[in-house]
């Protein structure tokens, strides 16, 4: 549904700026074909957007669809800007035109000042010249962003930590989403980061592809490359789901057999005794997914033991993890929104008034959640002001530990 609601808003404001972009040619006397191939080409996108969207969910896109929903979000995405200048200019004139017709009501000999041709089609040519800003903007979030990592670097400081793990350094990945990269050069750019950060653990929190097991062969050897001192951990996210049993299971097969340590409702200890680090990891739940067993994830710990959970979707962290005995739960799922503003020290993306944990560290109490802003994409394959995100973690142990160690 959503991307048929998308589709039917994007025709609409398309149609729009090209009446727009039709009347000014026609005002100025230039050639009629820039509207005839304006028309002509968003008629082949808008076939190819329904096309995609008949193929399968845009949600879900991978390979060739995902190459020609790239194409068609270049041409469709900038209307989105170009939409309210235009909406201000009309509204501009309404109201000019509107006072005018009252002020030569009552002076009725005043004559309307008109601006001179030349300068109109000047200032004309100049708005529709100025348009080419957010089509460079938006080829640029889709061509040059797949790689433009940003490392964010934060320490965690935990009640329960042990001595032992005080200084642990975790590299946390998510949403891969290996249906979104044309070659692995993107995800080999992301080993070779994460080497360099040298970490002892790295996790991954979910959403491996956006549809099918078959799109990790794109980035496989990549990933059968990673490697820490203290191991590969990993959970499944939502997009890990999207198939049948037996795609399922190729993919958790597969997934394991690179080496990493994947985590459904699953933990892994770490020391003895009373200084002990857990990593456990929950299967997906987030709408309409409930997979997760938190229980059963964290049998077999002590009250002492310092948790850190992977868990895709951040909306989990309320439905069951704020109450339970998790020190830090990791997560994805967000992408940050994928596109927002980022600067002067503020951060701003639509996903923040859909998800309370959107992006970065969130405390409340003594437990933390980290949501990750993901490496890859999903729908329009596109960033803009929202990097695509390694994160590096430093556990601090926090004075006033509970435990003995």
């Amino acid at each position: 549904m959503i991307s048929i609601v998308t589709g039917i808003i994007m025709m609409v404001l398309d149609a729009y700026v090209l009446a727009h972009f039709h009347r000014s040619n026609l005002r100025h006397g230039r050639s009629p074909w820039l509207s005839r191939v304006s028309w002509i080409i968003t008629i082949v996108m808008t076939v190819l957007y329904w096309y995609v969207v008949w193929q399968r969910h845009y949600f879900r896109l991978e390979g060739v669809d995902a190459i020609i929903f790239a194409v068609v979000c270049i041409w469709m995405l900038p209307k989105i800007g170009i939409v309210p200048v235009l909406l201000g200019y009309d509204m501009y004139r309404f109201t000019r035109m509107s006072f005018l017709a009252v002020l030569n009501k009552f002076r009725p000999k005043r004559a309307e000042q008109r601006m001179d041709p030349q300068r109109r089609k000047m200032l004309s040519s100049l708005g529709w010249s100025s348009a080419i800003v957010p089509f460079g903007i938006v080829a640029n979030g889709i061509g040059n962003t797949a790689s433009d990592y940003e490392i964010h670097h934060v320490e965690i400081p935990l009640p329960n930590l042990p001595r032992a793990f005080d200084g642990m350094r975790l590299v946390q990945l998510s949403d891969i989403h290996a249906g979104s990269y044309v070659d692995h050069r993107a995800f080999q750019e992301a080993r070779f980061q994460l080497e360099r950060l040298n970490p002892d653990a790295i996790m991954i929190t979910g959403d491996f592809v956006n549809t099918v097991p078959s799109e990790l062969s794109v980035i496989a050897r990549e990933l059968h490359k990673l490697r820490a001192p203290e191991g590969v951990f990993a959970s499944l996210g939502n997009h890990d789901h999207y198939h049948g049993p037996k795609q399922h299971e190729r993919l958790i097969a597969f997934l394991r057999s690179t080496g990493m340590n994947l985590l459904i409702n699953d933990r892994k200890i770490f020391g003895a005794g009373a200084d002990r680090l857990v990593i456990a990891g929950t299967d997906n739940t987030g709408l309409r997914q409930n997979f997760a067993d938190l229980r059963r994830a964290l049998r077999g710990t002590n009250a002492d033991d310092a948790i850190i959970l992977l868990a895709h979707d951040p909306t989990f962290f309320e439905r069951g993890v704020r109450t339970s005995r998790v020190d830090l739960m990791l997560s994805g799922h967000t992408h940050g929104g994928q596109v927002g503003f980022t600067g002067f020290g503020i951060e701003w993306s639509p996903a923040q008034y859909v998800y309370k944990h959107w992006a970065g560290l969130y405390r409340e109490g003594d437990k933390h959640i980290y949501v990750n802003r993901g490496l890859g994409t999903v729908g329009p394959p596109i960033r803009i002001g929202i990097r695509p995100e390694i994160t590096h973690i430093t556990l601090r142990r926090e004075e006033g530990r509970v435990g003995l160690g």
